[in-house]
Formats: structure tokens, C-alpha cells, sequence
């Protein structure tokens, strides 16, 4: 390299390095740093946590006793697949509570999903309490970097009682497991 070309940056290697002196400070050390990332979608999701709330697309509700979140009768989320979930396939699992209310008012309520437009077998709770809806997706489904996940009810608990929202299942996380 000639000299003509390393010059100049020394110039201003000198200039910096006396302009640190004279003001009495010196430049942060940004060696160990790294460019940030945008966050990932995450393949299971905490419902409450603020997070992955972006990744909730539509039929939730504000989060409640910072743990869970009511869902309306059509709640959809996007998830990531699990790594060789394109080959191998996943398994949907969605946990949840039905309160007592619910199943009092509707007797029972049946659950639907569909992953990128595929249907899945739906199921049908009839007890109050926690439950789970698990369904094993096929490879098909899951190709790409997400997938949206859109859930529904057959019966929801009307706007009533000074409560305008209409009620499906209280739900606490949803995800996408590795087969």
C-alpha cells in the first residue's frame, strides 16, 4: 500500500487520538458489541408474555392476572416452526381452562384449528378445568419461517353482565412442538 494511501487515515487516527487528550474523554470501546437482530418468532408462545405478544394476530384480549388471556370464538397466532418440522411434521398444542361459567352456559364447546389454511380435527370439552388441544400437524403445513394458526369455537359466552367481549376459552400458551 503506498503511503500517499495510508495518510489520510492516519491523519485522522492522530487527530482523534489528540482531540480524546486534550478534551478529557475517551471513545467507548464498542469492540465486544454487536449489531442487534430483530427477535424471532418463537415457536410456543406464553400468552401474557409481552414478548411474543406480536405474534397473537387477532381474538385475544388484554392479558389478566398477568398469566392468561380470554380468546373471542376465532383467535388466530403465528408461529415458527420447529427446526425439521418441514420433514418430520409438529404437533399444535394449545393449553387452556374452561371456567365453570362456561361449560354452566354452553354445556360444552368444541375446538377447531386450521394451519395455513389446512383443517385439523376438531374436539369437544364437556368438564370444567384445564385442558389441551393437540393435534399432529403434517410436514406440508409447515414450511416457510411462520405459519398462522387460526383457532375456532362452535359456541361462545355472549356480551352480558357489564362484560362486552364475547367469551371462548381462557388460554395460557400455544405452540408448536418437534415430532
Amino acid at each position: 500500500m503506498a503511503i500517499d494511501a495510508i495518510r489520510p487515515h492516519l491523519l485522522i487516527s492522530v487527530w482523534l487520538a489528540a482531540l480524546s487528550i486534550v478534551s478529557g474523554c475517551r471513545a467507548p470501546d464498542l469492540s465486544d458489541r454487536t449489531e442487534e437482530e430483530p427477535p424471532q418468532p418463537s415457536t410456543e408462545i406464553l400468552v401474557a408474555a409481552p414478548r411474543t405478544s406480536s405474534q397473537l394476530l387477532s381474538g385475544w384480549y388484554p392479558i389478566e392476572h398477568n398469566s392468561w388471556r380470554w380468546t373471542a370464538g376465532k383467535f388466530a397466532v403465528l408461529l415458527r416452526p420447529p427446526i425439521g418440522a418441514a420433514v418430520k411434521g409438529a404437533t399444535l398444542t394449545l393449553h387452556f381452562t374452561l371456567p365453570g361459567i362456561v361449560i354452566s352456559r354452553l354445556g360444552s364447546v368444541t375446538l377447531s384449528a386450521s394451519i395455513q389454511g389446512s383443517r385439523l380435527a376438531p374436539q369437544t370439552y364437556r368438564t370444567e378445568g384445564k385442558a389441551m388441544y393437540a393435534r399432529d400437524v403434517p410436514p406440508s403445513s409447515l414450511s416457510g419461517n411462520t405459519v398462522r394458526i387460526d383457532f375456532e369455537l362452535d359456541k361462545v359466552m355472549a356480551p352480558g353482565e357489564g362484560d362486552t367481549r364475547e367469551l371462548g376459552v381462557v388460554a395460557d400458551r400455544v405452540g408448536l412442538e418437534a415430532k
